[in-house]
């Protein structure tokens, strides 16, 4: 049989507060057409759908639209909720979904109870995919083992109650069928893309490639936006999208998975083209004006030098509007304490010091403070009268 495993959409995240929609749109209409080309028995949509717990309706469109595309390829496709979805109401969703092929755990739940789902492929194999969404720290470690116990008990004693729940997903895994697991969770040794949520990227949340059994025939990680096997047969088909500056450097995929019983799968990775790329640009004003551009890039710009008001609408006026991120960096700053009474010493000097100090040559800015000031003195003057 054969299977596609795409994760971390986070539909409805922006850069720098610009819109990604149409990128979502686009790449997942790729995802698709990979799945209808490689005609994929099974679809595995491995968490994070949403970036944020309470989408807007576009981010719900996009996405529902896309999991019933993926399911009109003529693949069953199998979803479970990440760190970043709501599990209710995915759950409130489920019911209309399943009437597309589409198969939605959002809570740990029992093998018997839909926690594990039953296919047959096209070449007739028998497919049994146990399915684990992303386990809260609160649902396990309860506030008496808070109370109670150290740090790191508390983290083993996530990481064991989540092998306990892998283990008992896994028991209805049989010798002559296909077995799948899909789980969202950071496993030890995976390494991060750069735009996931960090608290969930700690060892208390975290659980070893160990903990899963060996009667898995392919392991669809999602948690992770950086493409990567841990271990066989555990991987990590990261996010279609760079979803920040730290991935900007990511090539982005999905995985085409080949399997039959008793049989190493076999993975194939499939790139995407979709999506703009994401760019750093570092140097002085001068230097950046002679800079070529992809237009169809969003750029975070370094500006080295002084600060000085308007300088995000200038780098934007140079390198045009895909410049979501601006950041200067100065020459360090002599940061030595002084013995200066500042009482003896006037508004203006003391503004004057702290520009010398941030390293910001603007004449204007000294103006406008004046400008306050003399308000500030008027309006006081007045009430005083």
């Amino acid at each position: 049989m054969k299977l596609l495993h795409t994760s971390d959409w986070h539909v409805g995240k922006t850069i720098r507060g610009a819109s990604r929609a149409d990128e979502h749109t686009a790449v997942l209409a790729e995802i698709a057409q990979i799945a209808a080309r490689e005609e994929v028995d099974l679809v595995i949509v491995a968490g994070d759908l949403f970036d944020s717990a309470a989408p807007s309706a576009e981010a719900e469109s996009i996405v529902y639209r896309a999991l019933l595309e993926l399911a009109d390829t003529g693949a069953d496709v199998a979803v479970i909720a990440g760190n970043h979805d709501n599990p209710r109401r995915l759950r409130a969703v489920a019911p209309l979904l399943r009437l597309g092929q589409v198969h939605v755990v959002a809570e740990p739940t029992r093998p018997d109870d839909g926690g594990v789902i039953e296919l047959r492929a096209r070449d007739g194999s028998d497919v049994r995919l146990a399915m684990l969404p992303f386990v809260s720290k609160r649902g396990i470690v309860r506030a008496r083992h808070l109370m109670a116990g150290e740090a790191f008990e508390n983290a083993q004693h996530y990481s064991d109650r989540l092998r306990l729940l892998i283990e008992q997903l896994c028991e209805p895994f049989g010798a002559d069928t296909v077995n799948l697991l899909t789980t969202h969770a950071f496993v030890l040794g995976g390494q991060a893309g750069g735009g996931e949520r960090p608290a969930h990227l700690v060892e208390e949340y975290a659980i070893t490639a160990q903990s899963f059994p060996v009667t898995i025939g392919y392991g669809a990680l999602g948690h992770l936006h950086r493409p990567q096997s841990v271990r066989h047969p555990l991987n990590y088909c990261g996010s279609p999208l760079q979803l920040d500056f730290g991935e900007a450097e990511q090539v982005k995929q999905v995985n085409v998975v080949t399997l039959e019983p008793r049989t190493p799968a076999d993975v194939k990775v499939v790139r995407l083209a979709s999506g703009r790329p994401l760019r750093t640009l570092t140097g002085t004003l001068e230097e950046l004006s002679s800079v070529g551009v992809d237009d169809d890039a969003w750029l975070k710009v370094v500006v080295q030098g002084p600060g000085r008001a308007g300088l995000a609408q200038t780098v934007r006026e140079l390198l045009g509007p895909g410049v979501v991120d601006v950041r200067v960096e100065s020459p360090a700053s002599d940061t030595r304490k002084r013995s200066l009474d500042h009482r003896s010493r006037s508004p203006q000097e003391l503004f004057g010091e702290y520009l010398k100090h941030e390293n910001i040559e603007d004449r204007r800015v000294r103006d406008l403070f004046g400008e306050l000031l003399d308000e500030h003195s008027d309006a006081h003057a007045g009430l005083g009268s």
